[in-house]
């Protein structure tokens, strides 16, 4: 059993609502790479009615067979652990490609384990992922729009 057990489901589902935001670090498992693992991912993004949220995946390294060209190298933003209580080590943010998740999906692994939201992303490295995904040309110009990512 874990704390989270003890938590009455209304105030964990008040929890998870008033911490899917832009910004918030979530740990999830993902079936989306592979293999499927358990990744840190952070909210980049929200649609103009709150129910999808644009995501982008914390990576422990820039991998080279990913990232084959400079121009995806350059779309990896290096978050540093020191002032992130989210990180153990320096990380790079993948801001080539964004993840359409929905609030509902995010909720629920929320209310099913508060744990999981890992922190919030400062202002000013936050700042440095949307400019960076923003110039982006691997991301389309209406995927940007859709999150609010175009201006």
């Amino acid at each position: 059993m874990s704390l989270s057990d003890f938590i009455p489901d209304g105030l964990k589902a008040g929890f998870a609502e008033r911490n899917i935001q832009v910004g918030s670090v979530i740990k999830v498992y993902v079936t989306d790479t592979d293999p499927p693992k358990e990744k840190r991912l952070i909210l980049v993004g929200a649609s103009w009615d709150k129910l999808h949220f644009a995501t982008v995946f914390i990576n422990t390294a820039i991998n080279p067979y990913i990232f084959t060209t400079q121009e995806l190298i350059d779309l990896n933003y290096e978050i540093a652990a020191e002032g992130c209580d989210f990180l153990d080590y320096d990380c790079f943010v993948d801001c080539s490609k964004l993840k359409s998740r929905t609030a509902e999906w995010l909720q629920g692994i929320l209310n099913n384990d508060p744990s999981r939201l890992l922190g919030t992303v400062s202002e000013n490295d936050m700042k440095e992922i949307r400019d960076r995904i923003k110039s982006a040309s691997t991301i389309s110009k209406n995927e940007k729009r859709n999150f609010g990512l175009s201006l």
